[in-house]
């Protein structure tokens, strides 16, 4: 009977999440062949960046270009969910710590269950700030001026652009006229 549990736990513990591994990949795959069979290409890449659903027309998307801004509001949200977890953790696991008879607190090794993922939390953090992350709601307060010979005009409107990456040449550059024709003699 002990033998019986043990395989039972040994099933439970690795074979359940590997079954639902391939199941999600069949049940993915089968979702595409049948998108291809109903007229509607699927996208090439990864599904998470698709913006369509089930049996709707995928929408215009532009391709996923790797911001590194982007990355850093990722990196950040995480780094925030695994600080707060493993704060949870950590004030969860000192409850046993604390010895009634004796009054006073013990430490032990098992706060680690909740001090490592804070720590890991807090070192996501700094990683997303240190490349250019920035709280939601939070404005820069630093104000840089411009030296005096670098003075910008304030009657100026600020320039609009079209998107992110649209070429904005420098508008004190003056523009090269077309060359004359090669002499084809």
């Amino acid at each position: 009977m002990d033998d019986l549990v043990a395989l039972l736990a040994v099933f439970c513990i690795f074979g359940l999440p590997v079954f639902g591994w391939i199941a999600v990949r069949t049940l993915q795959h089968r979702e595409r062949m049948e998108m291809i069979r109903h007229g509607v290409v699927p996208p090439a890449g990864n599904w998470k960046d698709w913006k369509g659903g089930a049996g709707i027309a995928p929408q215009a998307v532009p391709p996923r270009l790797n911001v590194p801004d982007d990355e850093a509001q990722r990196t950040l949200k995480k780094g925030i969910v695994v600080t707060f977890i493993g704060l949870a953790l950590t004030f969860g696991l000192a409850c046993i710590g604390f010895l009634i008879d004796p009054p006073h607190f013990v430490l032990g090794p098992w706060l680690l269950g909740g001090l490592i993922p804070l720590f890991v939390g807090l070192a996501q953090v700094v990683t997303a700030l240190l490349f250019g992350a920035t709280f939601p709601g939070v404005t820069s307060s630093a104000r840089y001026s411009l030296g005096p010979q670098q003075q910008a005009p304030s009657s100026a409107p600020p320039p609009t652009f079209e998107g992110a990456y649209t070429y904005r040449p420098d508008p004190n550059t003056q523009e090269l006229g077309r060359s004359a024709p090669p002499d084809r003699r």
